[in-house]
């Protein structure tokens, strides 16, 4: 009996409509990387009625910040190739599915430039939670700029210096291994390179993803696998 019930559910088009949404899945873990730089994760946001590109490295914590005077695919690739002519190409660069992001002129960047473009889920931005998280600090750091009528990239090059724990050092010290001159005043010592142990840092980063993961996956659960020719319904954004 209830076996009948359920398939009748099932194929009720009006009841599937409105059914809630599906639990969510466990959090998928992008990899540690093992070196600066070589992970990298991209968004653009809105501050003010202009828009912003910002890249954060996946290993340092380091990010940086550029005005878009539009979002064509074409100026985010000049913002970006002027980042990797600092800093390198990386071997991985994180987006998410938007038209400057996907286009061809994008892929044939990314092969010419000789690195990996992944892209993470549609109306999933917790897959790219790397640049979510960047973009958040950076509008607190640009808010904060604004209303105290401080020099934002000043702000910015103070904020790189604060470590964010004994292992991991600063963004700068993990990025370049060493503290960069700012206004703040620093021990010379500090400026000279001193690399952290990349074993060390590579586990401290995994502890602090697995918590992440944890409080996520307190909520969630596997769903059942689908077969193939299976008949779905697929929920759309609105």
């Amino acid at each position: 009996m209830s076996r009948d019930i359920t398939e009748e559910l099932l194929s009720c088009a009006v009841c599937n409509s409105t059914r809630s949404h599906q639990q969510k899945e466990p959090l998928q873990l992008h990899p540690v990387p093992d070196l600066p730089w070589s992970t990298l994760a991209t968004d653009i946001f809105e501050w003010h009625g202009k828009r912003y590109l910002v890249l954060v490295d996946s290993y340092s914590g380091w990010f940086e910040i550029d005005l878009l005077r539009d979002v064509t695919s074409s100026t985010v690739i000049t913002k970006l190739k002027r980042h990797f002519s600092v800093f390198g190409t990386p071997h991985t660069l994180i987006s998410d599915n938007a038209g400057h992001y996907a286009s061809q002129h994008f892929k044939d960047f990314a092969k010419q430039w000789d690195f990996v473009h992944m892209t993470s889920s549609p109306e999933y931005p917790q897959s790219n939670g790397l640049a979510e998280r960047a973009v958040r600090s950076a509008k607190q750091l640009m808010e904060r700029s604004h209303r105290d009528g401080t020099d934002v990239f000043l702000n910015l090059v103070n904020l790189r210096n604060i470590p964010r724990d004994l292992t991991l050092g600063s963004p700068a010290e993990r990025l370049m291994s060493r503290q960069t001159r700012a206004a703040i005043p620093v021990c010379t010592k500090l400026l000279q390179p001193n690399p952290k142990d990349a074993q060390l840092i590579r586990t401290q980063l995994l502890n602090k993803r697995l918590i992440l993961k944890h409080h996520y996956d307190i909520s969630s659960s596997p769903l059942k696998p689908l077969a193939e020719g299976q008949v779905i319904r697929m929920q759309t954004p609105k």
